[in-house]
């Protein structure tokens, strides 16, 4: 037990004070808070003028009722709608054409057969739909200006409707959109996280084994560590790096938030935000993935002979995290298809697709019990499997080849027993 936390602190130890680890982590924290407040620092960069923008309202409506005066009049808009008099369409284009305006607004017809025509040199699609919506609120005003109709009239057709859902079983739950869309960006950040974990922890269990493989201190490391306690001892030492490194990314998070001014939305993950059953389920799905992920990538590293060919190795894997990334991505928004449910028994899916079941769906308790013992089991088994494979591949050298080397390294594995 001594070896093992011994080979803990050593691998942990020596990441968390390379110059390397420390500067990354330092820049992608840097990089959080810088996104989290692009708004903030774009906005120091731009042009001070807090004006609206200008659209140019050219009346030539039938009826009554002024649609440019109206508009004129109209406050609750994202523009400044002005009533164009100084001339024709064409004077008001050449005018926006001086700068005079941003933008032309055309309309035409009656109340019934209202007609705009928009005007812009911008590729911002929101711009025609936000004058869309003012002048569609205005004809709204005047048709019932001209149906002559009373408050209490006007209350009535206005008044929102009693609207409840419940559950179609007896017992069930029913998520509200609040609900649906905090599972929603939890379980978005769990899949990322699994993928992330995978490629970064990953790689660095892979480059570990290989890097003193290539130095040949793992022939003196053998010779006095058990290589399975030596295996799991690395495994675990690189967790540790992991939990440092999204712990710093936490506070990054944290202090981009605070310096943004949106501590509400802080207050309201951790106090409204987060289901705790959810968040456990995370919790457990990322421990058993870290292991099956990392005892596959320490059985790669250890049929290496160079650091340079632990990324070539541990390529499949990658390949394997890539897929249930992207499978994921596509199951957010249909949780309930076979193709998911199904795939979500593959231990190296179910971290990321079970999760998302569970985070966007209903998921019965027994169903979950199994792909959980599965996802376990396949855990021990992999890494048993990996300790077989690593006792043998540390003494191995030459040219990698997945195959071959995992067919020499259980020969050597089993010798050595």
């Amino acid at each position: 037990m001594n070896n093992f936390w011994t080979t803990v602190s050593h691998t942990a130890g020596r990441r968390l004070k390379s110059k390397t680890f420390i500067w990354s982590t330092v820049i992608v924290m840097i990089l959080i808070i810088g996104l989290i407040n692009l708004n903030t620092i774009l906005n120091g960069f731009a042009d001070s003028d807090d004006s609206l923008e200008t659209v140019a309202v050219i009346d030539e409506t039938e009826g009554e009722a002024s649609f440019g005066e109206l508009l004129d009049s109209y406050e609750e808009g994202a523009f400044e709608y002005i009533h164009y008099t100084d001339g024709s369409l064409e004077d008001a284009v050449e005018a926006a054409e001086n700068k005079d305006y941003d933008f032309v607004l055309s309309l035409q017809g009656s109340t019934t057969t209202l007609e705009a025509e928009f005007l812009s040199e911008g590729n911002d699609f929101t711009t025609a739909q936000q004058v869309n919506q003012d002048v569609q609120r205005v004809k709204e005003a005047v048709a019932t200006n001209e149906l002559d109709l009373n408050e209490e009239e006007l209350a009535l057709i206005y008044s929102p409707i009693t609207f409840n859902e419940q559950s179609l079983t007896e017992g069930g739950d029913v998520r509200t959109e609040a609900e649906h869309m905090q599972a929603y960006w939890m379980v978005y950040a769990l899949v990322f996280a699994i993928y992330i974990i995978v490629l970064t922890l990953g790689t660095m269990i892979a480059t570990e084994v290989a890097t003193e493989k290539s130095s040949r201190v793992m022939e003196l490391i053998v010779s006095s560590v058990n290589p399975v306690t030596q295996m799991l001892g690395k495994i675990t030492g690189i967790a540790l790096v992991g939990v440092v490194n999204l712990g710093g990314l936490a506070i990054a998070a944290y202090i981009g938030f605070m310096i943004s001014g949106e501590e509400n939305f802080i207050q309201m993950i951790f106090n409204d935000g987060i289901e705790v059953s959810l968040l456990l389920y995370a919790l457990l799905f990322i421990f058993l993935g870290y292991f099956v992920y990392g005892g596959v990538a320490a059985m790669l590293g250890a049929l290496v002979s160079r650091a340079e060919e632990a990324n070539q190795a541990i390529q499949p894997l990658i390949i394997v995290a890539m897929m249930a990334f992207f499978i994921s991505l596509v199951g957010l928004n249909t949780p309930d298809s076979t193709f998911i449910q199904v795939l979500s028994y593959v231990p190296f899916f179910t971290p990321q697709l079970l999760f998302l079941r569970i985070g966007m769906g209903t998921v019965p308790v027994w169903e979950i019990a199994v792909i959980v013992s599965i996802l376990a089991i396949s855990a021990v088994l992999i890494n048993v499997l990996a300790a077989r494979v690593y006792r043998g591949g540390v003494l191995m050298y030459g040219k990698f080849s997945l195959k071959n080397g995992l067919k020499q390294a259980l020969t050597i594995s089993k010798k050595e027993s």
